[in-house]
């Protein structure tokens, strides 16, 4: 097999969604597919890696994520390893990284070529994260598409008290009942958000990178996370894929 006629698979299996990333021999991206971990149909799963098999002639597969050891591929990697070579592809310097995914937050302090220099992650409480932001949002009848127009238009500074998901939607619920304008509540839910975050050690010195699947869905977030830094905070390119295609850089490189 000809050297450029290879490709290489990487795998994100979070534990809200589960991402597909094809490169070429240069690293450049050919494929991406997203479909949520936890359906019931099997067959989705199936379906886009028999596409890919199609399509590509894969040499060589890295999983990573929450369910990294449920793909029987040629590599398995943390997510951290991922996060932090999928971003310094497109940011070869020495950055911070901010990784908001579906259970967990993750700051990685990242060299210019992907090593990882130190992190911290929140502990085994979901709070801040993706699925906290949906369990709540969804208590108030709030649409996740919609989070990010609401809050922009708001400039409450009334935050969630509770970092528990069970006692913040009751806090919640109390806000709807005292007829809380449904912006403010958007913004209080990203507030609780950047309150959470603010708790990491995250250095702010040097260049700030966020991804994840939550900045993807929940881009307005960004700002306040910024405003609370005091530092300008960068969206990378395609951020529910970068974990995703960090994976796939190292099946390309082993």
């Amino acid at each position: 097999m000809a050297a450029n006629d290879k490709y290489y698979l990487g795998i994100d299996l979070g534990s809200s969604y589960t991402k597909y990333v094809v490169v070429d021999h240069n690293g450049q991206l050919c494929f991406n597919q997203v479909i949520p971990t936890q359906t019931r149909h099997r067959d989705g799963h199936l379906n886009i890696l028999r596409q890919i098999e199609e399509q590509y002639k894969i040499y060589r597969s890295c999983s990573t994520g929450y369910g990294r050891d449920r793909y029987d591929g040629d590599i398995k990697k943390t997510e951290l390893v991922c996060a932090s070579l999928g971003v310094s592809a497109q940011y070869p310097v020495h950055k911070s990284i901010i990784d908001v995914g579906g259970e967990d937050i993750k700051i990685i302090e990242s060299g210019p070529g992907g090593e990882v220099l130190h992190f911290y992650m929140n502990d085994k409480c979901a709070a801040g994260t993706g699925a906290f932001i949906t369990e709540i949002a969804e208590k108030v009848e709030l649409e996740i598409e919609e989070m990010s127009a609401l809050a922009s238009n708001s400039d409450t500074r009334r935050t969630i008290n509770s970092f528990c998901t069970v006692f913040a939607k009751s806090e919640l619920l109390s806000w709807k009942f005292d007829e809380v304008p449904i912006e403010d509540i958007a913004r209080g839910i990203y507030l609780s958000i950047v309150s959470r975050l603010a708790k990491l050690a995250l250095r702010t010195d040097i260049p700030v990178y966020i991804c994840g699947g939550v900045i993807a869905y929940h881009p307005y977030l960004k700002e306040l996370l910024a405003e609370e830094a005091g530092v300008e905070i960068q969206v990378v390119a395609e951020p529910q894929f970068m974990v995703a295609r960090g994976a796939a850089i190292i099946a390309n490189s082993m």
